[in-house]
């Protein structure tokens, strides 16, 4: 059976990554994109294929509430839970919106990550 902790780890998270995101991180991702992008206070980030959005929630405290974070699902309920854990996390810069990555709900040369 997988251990989704240990992967996270070797993935460059840290264990208080993984308690900030408790509740958000499937064990899907496929790195640490938070980490690698060097995200700065103030910039605009979309995370595709976001999920239930830990690392929007992540990107979230980087940019801080003058930046902004657009997590985009294709998958209703995925959006529904990630809208509840801003709401519940009181981040409102960090948003969801549904959508296929083909097709962005984000206009064109709006974000900088």
């Amino acid at each position: 059976s997988r251990n989704t902790k240990v992967e996270c780890l070797m993935m460059g998270y840290t264990e208080e990554d993984l308690k900030f995101g408790e509740g958000t991180n499937l064990g899907l991702g496929c790195g640490n994109p938070v980490a690698l992008a060097k995200l700065q206070p103030g910039e605009v980030v979309v995370d595709l294929g976001s999920g239930p959005g830990f690392d929007c929630f992540l990107a979230g405290e980087r940019v801080g509430p003058t930046g902004s974070v657009i997590g985009v699902d294709r998958e209703l309920e995925m959006v529904k839970r990630a809208r509840d854990f801003s709401k519940s996390r009181g981040a409102p810069h960090v948003s969801f919106r549904l959508g296929e990555i083909a097709y962005l709900p984000v206009a064109d040369q709006f974000a900088d990550v």
